[in-house]
This record gives structure tokens, C-alpha cells and sequence, in this order.
């Protein structure tokens, strides 16, 4: 099964960018998620839902997304930041590039377009724990998850 993909247009000043957004891989989005959590845990803010609700860790984090991680300590934050941008690439006619810190200064002007691209990166990967009748109801019915 292939991994979810979205296609977006965003301004960038006087100029319109086209990006493909790909969802990370299982075993990396688990990583990210963890990484995330345990940095939102561990950096003192208040009412960040915590424990072994995951679910409820991650649905808060996609909650607030960006808002939530740009509160952190940015050099802790920078490497899943950048893990978003790298769900990015731009799309020019049928070829993708890959958007990384070094590449997308040389087509990306404004700094809110790089917001949005890593917004629209974690409403795609983590929009899902969000959902009720989600991947993980299960585990919650069986009790592995606390109910929410």
C-alpha cells in the first residue's frame, strides 16, 4: 500500500509553487512521534497531555502543530522540523525535488511558506490520531489505550 500523498499550491509572493507532500514512512513517523512528545514533555510547558496516552499526545500535537513546537528550545526542535520539510517536495511539471534546508532557499522567498509546508506536513501524518474511530480505537477498546 502506498503511502498518502497530497498536492498543494501555495503563494509565495508573486509567484505560485506547486508540492507534493508524502506521509513518512511507519517506522519514522513512530520515531517523530515519540521524539515530540518526550521534547513537549520534557520542556516544562503546562497542560501538554502526557503518560501512555499516546492518542492523546498525539492528537493534542496535531492539535497545535507548529504552534506547539515553535515554544520549544529550537535547536532540540530543528531536527523534526526538518523531518517535515522532508515530507515536502516541489513539483515543476512532473519532476519532484526534494525540499531540504539547503535546496529551498533557492525557490522559496517567504519564510511563511515554509510554515505552511510544514503545517500541511503534520495535519498529514498526524491528522489520523485525531480521529475517534481511528487506527488506534482498537487497542483502546481493549484497554491498552486508556479511553479518552
Amino acid at each position: 500500500m502506498a503511502r498518502k500523498t497530497i498536492e498543494i499550491q501555495l503563494q509565495d509572493r508573486d509567484k505560485t509553487l506547486d508540492f507534493i507532500i508524502k506521509e513518512m514512512p511507519a517506522t519514522q513517523l513512530e520515531s517523530w512521534i515519540i521524539r515530540a512528545v518526550l521534547l513537549i514533555a520534557g520542556s516544562g510547558l503546562t497542560g501538554v497531555p502526557g503518560g501512555a496516552d499516546i492518542q492523546k499526545a498525539g492528537a493534542y500535537l496535531s492539535e497545535k502543530g507548529l504552534g506547539l513546537l515553535s515554544s520549544l528550545d529550537y535547536e532540540k526542535a530543528a531536527p523534526l522540523l526538518d523531518e517535515l520539510l522532508a515530507c515536502c517536495h516541489r513539483k515543476i511539471d512532473k519532476h519532484l525535488e526534494l525540499c531540504t534546508p539547503q535546496s529551498i532557499d533557492g525557490y522559496v522567498e517567504d519564510f511563511t511558506t515554509l510554515i505552511k509546508l510544514r503545517a500541511e506536513a503534520i495535519k498529514l501524518n498526524l491528522g489520523f490520531l485525531a480521529a475517534e474511530d481511528g487506527p488506534l480505537s482498537a487497542f483502546r477498546s481493549m484497554g491498552v489505550i486508556p479511553p479518552q
